[in-house]
């Protein structure tokens, strides 16, 4: 049997006590207003009475009661982290992209304004081929944690996709494009180091910035600022320039999509290029639109 805790003790020597005294002090005026003279044993009986009954029965209750509280206590955590787990990235600990929608649109009705900042992780794919999917996770860690360290608490920062994030800055004061994706880019190289051991393999962090005003949804903010960073993403080295240590590590059938401007400029497979861009570039390849 588990020996009850202070607190339970504690709770029910009180109870003991009040109960002691109130039956003592009842018996007493009683007796005085009966003219009933007290007895060694009458007193001794009524004294510790109410300490055996008391005491036994506080502590039975007050045990089932702190039982009761941890029980609901670690319900409540229980729910609490469902709750995180629900709304946020595992890899990262940042917003899912489900919950970084719903708060940016609640903060758009409650006429917010600020920056909508867009950034993925550049040659990701090159990265897991080369050295493996466990240092790729380390490039996505790095740049959540450089995006949190730039940007600041009080703004919301979300994984949306394999190597994409995006944030909303609330705040009029908000640094330049060019100087959060120089921050935001030398952080992340340098926790990509640290984590990944690997001193030879850069990092680079494309990042994107349209000014959202109020009103303004998500998906809208979203297309226009894709565009701006696919636009950057154009504009970069081709990949055999910019990752010389990779891309002498390539599959044959990836150096020949790199050399006829074949090869997808996004890492992630399968995303579709902005619609300003296709209709940009028509049937062209990405090769041809490099300046």
């Amino acid at each position: 049997m588990k020996f009850p805790s202070r607190f339970v003790l504690k709770r029910a020597a009180t109870i003991t006590l009040v109960v002691a005294t109130m039956s003592i002090s009842i018996s007493t005026g009683i007796r005085l207003l009966a003219g009933v003279k007290s007895d060694n044993i009458t007193i001794l009986v009524r004294t510790i009475l109410p300490l055996v009954i008391a005491f036994p029965i506080s502590v039975v209750v007050f045990s089932w009661l702190e039982r009761l509280e941890t029980a609901y206590t670690k319900l409540l955590k229980e729910a609490q982290d469902l709750a995180k787990q629900a709304n946020t990235d595992p890899l990262t600990g940042l917003l899912n992209r489900r919950s970084f929608e719903a708060q940016f649109d609640s903060a758009m009705r409650h006429r917010s304004a600020g920056k909508f900042i867009l950034a993925d992780v550049d040659y990701l794919k090159q990265i897991n081929d080369r050295h493996g999917h466990l240092i790729g996770d380390d490039a996505i860690i790095a740049t959540a944690s450089a995006l949190s360290a730039v940007i600041g608490d009080g703004c919301l920062i979300a994984r949306i996709g394999g190597d994409e994030f995006c944030a909303f800055v609330p705040h009029a004061e908000v640094k330049k494009a060019e100087q959060l994706s120089a921050e935001i880019n030398m952080i992340a190289a340098q926790e990509f180091r640290t984590r990944s051991g690997l001193k030879n393999v850069p990092l680079s962090i494309s990042v994107g910035a349209q000014q959202c005003r109020p009103g303004t949804s998500f998906r809208d903010i979203m297309s226009h600022t894709d565009s701006d960073l696919y636009r950057k993403k154009v504009r970069r080295p081709a990949d055999n320039q910019a990752m010389p240590e990779l891309a002498a590590h390539k599959p044959d059938s990836e150096h020949s999509e790199v050399a006829d401007g074949s090869h997808a400029e996004r890492s992630s497979p399968g995303r579709p290029m902005p619609k300003s861009a296709q209709r940009a570039s028509g049937p062209q390849t990405l090769a041809r639109e490099l300046p």
